[in-house]
């Protein structure tokens, strides 16, 4: 198992985040966390998890660092953000994961979307990992410029992929190879 180092980092608003993995008592906080930005309608393609927290756990653990990994940043006792990332499960895509990233309003664009990326990047390179995959929806310009920054490039678009706010909107298929 490769293990993950709990990672302090200084935001650009000054709080400081701890970026670590998620344990087993952090499952009703995730849920929480991602029904609030799904909530918002326009970020992820859930508006709420339907996973007991007892399934969310069972998430955790399949993340157990080999085959993936499932972060979460915590700032000011609370869990901010939360990223994770899934190997390939055949032999022909091992040396892919694809992963995705959602923050709290209140964490985005203060360089915490950035620090779990490169978390994520980082642990992908030390399990072997020659490409990372990611959706994201056309309308998000930060986070396209987030993963563009990152050096993703797009390799698809899906269009009309979801429906945000009664319009059709594109799913841009992202890569970046390691």
């Amino acid at each position: 198992m490769t293990l993950f180092r709990p990672t302090r980092v200084t935001l650009r608003d000054g709080r400081i985040a701890l970026i670590r993995r998620a344990r087993a008592r952090d499952a009703e906080a995730v849920i929480a966390h991602v029904n609030a930005i799904g909530a918002e309608g326009v970020h992820l393609m859930t508006e709420k998890l339907r996973h007991t927290p007892e399934e969310e756990r069972a998430v955790f653990r399949s993340a157990d660092g080999k085959a993936g990994l499932y972060l979460v940043a915590v700032c000011d006792g609370k869990i901010v953000g939360s990223a994770d990332i899934a190997r390939g499960r055949h032999s022909k895509n091992r040396h892919t994961a694809e992963l995705g990233l959602a923050l709290r309003k209140e964490a985005r664009g203060i360089g915490l979307g950035t620090a779990m990326m490169r978390a994520l990047i980082e642990w992908s390179r030390s399990v072997g990992l020659q490409k990372l995959t990611l959706g994201v929806f056309a309308s998000n310009a930060p986070a396209r410029a987030l993963y563009r920054k990152l050096g993703f490039v797009q390799e698809g678009r899906l269009k009309g992929q979801v429906i945000l706010r009664g319009k059709p909107v594109d799913e841009l298929l992202l890569a970046l190879w390691l």
